[in-house]
């Protein structure tokens, strides 16, 4: 992979670099507990080890990598605890937003939030999983925009990526798409109408179901212990 700008050449290199290196991580292309080589990946991007070292240290600030050691930055590795605790987090974090949203909502906040709802609908009739991967974060995201306030959005922000590491493989579950879209459509319904319980209430339900899910991966054994192994219970 080259770090050629494309949509991003208004960014410096090392913004570039970081970027993709991020969503190589989220999406998998570098496996979890993968070592990552500095110099192995200036050569794949074709830039020097400047701002690879840069977006290494970004990532490993942001948790997606740690430093061991003699052995360099690995990947970070999700355990079942980790997944827990995230998700846990969310359904506190994520149902005071949708709280917040509706009780501040603004016509603006409104519009995008029908446009992303319209958006994930489509997606959902046409079966098209990357769209909807994307959809879901960007309506989470426009959710914690309406809550119009400074720091939530920013700490969910922070737990986004390791909920994607998971959504990757939660997703792919045939019968958790249409089942994700209606949930959402709650939430979103209910923020609209302004009924912050409702809204509340919905996103503590939706993100709950996500961690039953879950839940169901690690006892069919796709989700790593805490010693990192996999197994069925």
């Amino acid at each position: 992979m080259r770090a050629t700008k494309d949509n991003e050449s208004y960014f410096p290199l090392s913004e570039v670099v970081y970027r993709k290196l991020r969503r190589a991580i989220v999406r998998g292309d570098l496996a979890q507990g993968a070592t990552v080589s500095e110099t192995e990946l200036a050569k794949q991007l074709e830039v020097s080890k400047t701002p690879v070292r840069h977006a290494l240290t970004r990532l490993a600030q942001e948790g997606l990598l740690v430093s061991t050691p003699h052995k360099g930055a690995v990947v970070t590795s999700l355990t079942r605890r980790d997944l827990e605790e995230i998700y846990r987090l969310r359904i506190h974090l994520e149902g005071l937003a949708a709280r917040t949203a509706a009780e501040r909502l603004t016509d603006e906040d409104a519009k995008v939030l029908r446009a992303r709802l319209d958006e994930l609908e489509s997606a959902t009739a046409a079966g098209d999983t990357e769209a909807l991967r994307a959809g879901y974060v960007l309506l989470h995201q426009a959710i914690w925009q309406a809550s119009q306030t400074r720091r939530l959005p920013a700490i969910l922000m922070s737990l986004q990526d390791c909920v994607q590491m998971s959504r990757y493989t939660l997703l792919l579950q045939p019968s958790g798409v249409e089942v994700g879209f209606e949930e959402h459509a709650q939430v979103v319904r209910a923020i609209l109408a302004r009924d912050a319980n409702g809204a509340e209430q919905a996103m503590v339900r939706h993100i709950a179901r996500a961690l039953d899910l879950l839940r169901e991966g690690a006892h069919a054994g796709g989700v790593p212990q805490e010693d990192g192994s996999s197994r069925a219970s």
